[in-house]
């Protein structure tokens, strides 16, 4: 059964309360009984990491309901996690904010009223959450609001609103830790007081990516100069345990300074017992992850500590059971004697779920129904995203042509006004880790808000950056690191880098070009330049005229885009020529009202160049059958679905 808090003491205590509880204190723990290493006690640790708002049983861009998707659907699981279990915490691991429709409508609504996912965290109980990079996409004020309607703490160590001389100086953003005092039912029945230490953790890039936000923004420390910092001060106070709810990725014991993936090298900290990891929208453990002395994909192991990731979207549930032993000396009273950590999976029972959470979130959805349902025009031709990371797409073309029309428009009186545009589009909704589900397919006709967060799902606002062709020349060779090297006459090679998130690829349709799939990367998929001779862009052109690496041009992209450029190049700025609060969704919905009818045959502005006699396979959703016209050229063969529901084809270079 799931331990409420014992009454009197507050559900949580943060780094800057008083320390109430006199154990904490150096005398205080030179009094306390050396106690036998009996009685034992379970403390189950449940977690969910990425929702991306996704809370309802809804399919919003497809407008039908599903399920199998949202927090709902995974509620049974949640609540069979706890019923199994006498002491249970529920955690989130941060990008809970933004990802659906519903959250852009929330984003959007004039009426205050809670949050829908705090309404669905506070409904279901959640202990405690931290914050992810997507919980910005908003701006700090929206974030403040939303989360000063959550009844758990939210916490963070390393974002803060002014750095100070050491990370410990730091004004955090919210509290960097928590303590959870809790009621726990021991192995015999017994009940005792557990401290359980809660510390929060998201990536440093945070302050690049939204550097360009108006309102405001964040400044960072690295993941483990900030654990260091704060993870004594949490067990000074009197923490039993220690788990770090750490949005970030798993990657090497031993990372460089401000890395985007700390989890592992997070696990080797002494101070934590266990580690919920998130961010890339993996599973772990699960087979994705390739076993090493410090990763064990099959017990769920990090450097010895036990640690899950639990998907993305409310498709897993992740489950830690730490065994724990009373203390014989020092200030502590409970450590971990042993665990063990898995991953929990959405059932096929289609049955109604979670009353209490859909009667909650009710008033959110049918509004958000309403608002996505408002027709803004319609497209003359149909939009998709199923060969979007491989061939010229209309639904690229169109996000590009909205959102150069808006910095268009914004220059039109300035001295910028002469200057050759570009604008760059990325797929966002192409398969991947989001399963063969996660494609865009709109038919041709009507156009709705619903339409656009499908094409769109992300709140970036735009932003005009000056760039020479060399620049722009490289801004393109990043994009084809999706792309693995093909040798030329190899049959059935996969086109496609599993590893390398799709945004990576984009497009700039005002340019002509091909890549030349037989050369390696110029760059990793962290836009590292990692082979100096290599050239993978060939003849690349703006109208009739060769780019030259003096020309300068406008490209417009959006801000993460613009913080993802720096943190790339750091020894390059470039100049931001024009930036202001519209959103790339909101530019999109203007553009679609003011023209009525948009839309045009995919721009055939790029092409691999030929290799004869070469072909390769791409897997993509079950609807490209229907769009099959369009890689016509690739002369497509289609070779069978596989059990995840992905079609494979052979393409022909």
């Amino acid at each position: 059964m799931y331990q409420v808090p014992v009454a009197p003491v507050a559900k949580s205590q943060t780094h800057n309360e008083a320390e109430a509880d006199g154990a904490s204190s150096p005398a205080a723990a030179a009094m306390l009984p050396v106690f036998s290493p009996r009685p034992l006690a379970t403390l189950r640790l449940i977690a969910t990491s990425d929702l991306h708002a996704s809370v309802m049983p809804y399919d919003y861009c497809a407008n039908r309901p599903n399920s199998n998707l949202g927090l709902g659907a995974i509620a049974k699981q949640i609540a069979a996690a706890r019923g199994e279990a006498r002491n249970c915490l529920l955690f989130d691991n941060g990008d809970f904010l933004q990802g659906s429709p519903l959250a852009d409508y929330a984003a959007s609504a004039r009426r205050r009223r809670a949050h829908p996912v705090i309404t669905a965290f506070n409904t279901l109980g959640y202990d405690a959450a931290t914050l992810g990079n997507h919980e910005f996409d908003y701006g700090l004020r929206f974030l403040s609001e939303a989360l000063a309607d959550a009844q758990f703490p939210v916490v963070s160590a390393n974002i803060a609103t002014r750095l100070g001389t050491s990370p410990a100086r730091d004004e955090t953003l919210v509290p960097p830790f928590t303590i959870l005092r809790r009621q726990i039912i021991d192995h015999a029945g017994h009940a005792h007081v557990l401290r359980v230490g809660v510390i929060g953790f998201a990536p440093p890039q945070i302050a690049e990516w939204d550097r360009n936000s108006p309102g405001g923004t964040v400044q960072t420390r690295d993941i483990l100069a900030a654990a260091r910092a704060w993870l004594p001060r949490l067990r000074a106070k009197g923490a039993d345990i220690i788990v770090a709810l750490a949005h970030t990725g798993i990657g090497p014991l031993d990372p460089e300074d401000r890395t985007e993936n700390a989890a592992t090298a997070l696990a080797a900290l002494p101070e934590i017992d266990a580690v919920i990891a998130g961010h890339s929208h993996q599973v772990f453990p699960g087979p994705g992850f390739a076993a090493s002395s410090v990763v064990d994909p099959v017990q769920g192991r990090l450097a010895g500590k036990p640690a899950v990731m639990p998907g993305h979207s409310a498709n897993h549930v992740g489950i830690i059971d730490l065994q724990l032993e009373r203390c014989t000396s020092g200030a502590r009273r409970w450590r971990v004697a042993d665990s063990t950590a898995r991953i929990g999976h959405r059932t096929s029972d289609t049955a109604p779920s979670a009353p209490a959470l859909q009667q909650a979130l009710a008033p959110d959805h049918r509004a958000t129904l309403a608002w996505s349902r408002r027709q803004l025009g319609e497209t003359v031709v149909p939009l998709h995203s199923h060969f979007a990371t491989f061939a010229p797409s209309a639904a690229l073309s169109l996000i590009a042509d909205a959102k150069a029309d808006h910095i268009r428009q914004a220059l039109e009186h300035t001295s910028w006004a002469g200057m050759p545009l570009l604008s760059s589009a990325s797929p966002f909704r192409v398969g991947g880790r989001g399963g063969s589900g996660n494609f865009t397919n709109i038919a041709a006709g009507p156009l709705r808000m619903r339409n656009l967060s499908d094409l769109y799902p992300f709140p970036n606002t735009l932003v005009a950056l000056l760039l020479t062709g060399a620049e722009i020349s490289d801004w393109l060779e990043r994009a084809t690191a999706i792309f693995n090297r093909i040798v030329p006459g190899s049959m059935d090679a996969a086109l496609l880098d599993d590893s390398v998130p799709s945004f990576v690829f984009e497009t700039i349709p005002q340019l002509s070009y091909a890549i030349d799939l037989s050369q390696p990367r110029r760059f990793d998929a962290q836009g590292r330049l990692i082979n100096a001779d290599a050239r993978r862009i060939a003849g690349l052109c703006h109208g009739d005229r060769p780019v030259v690496a003096t020309d300068e041009f406008l490209l417009v992209t959006n801000n993460h885009r613009a913080g993802r450029a720096r943190l790339q190049d750091p020894g390059s700025d470039p100049q931001v020529v024009y930036t202001d609060a519209a959103r790339v969704q909101t530019a999109f919905s203007a553009y679609v009202q003011r023209r009525g009818r948009v839309g045009s045959a995919p721009k055939r502005n790029w092409h691999f160049l030929p290799m004869p006699g070469t072909t390769v396979t791409v897997a993509t959703g079950a609807g490209a059958t229907s769009h099959l016209d369009d890689i016509a050229s690739f002369r497509p063969v289609k070779l069978g679905s596989d059990i995840e529901g992905f079609t494979h084809y052979r393409l022909h270079l």
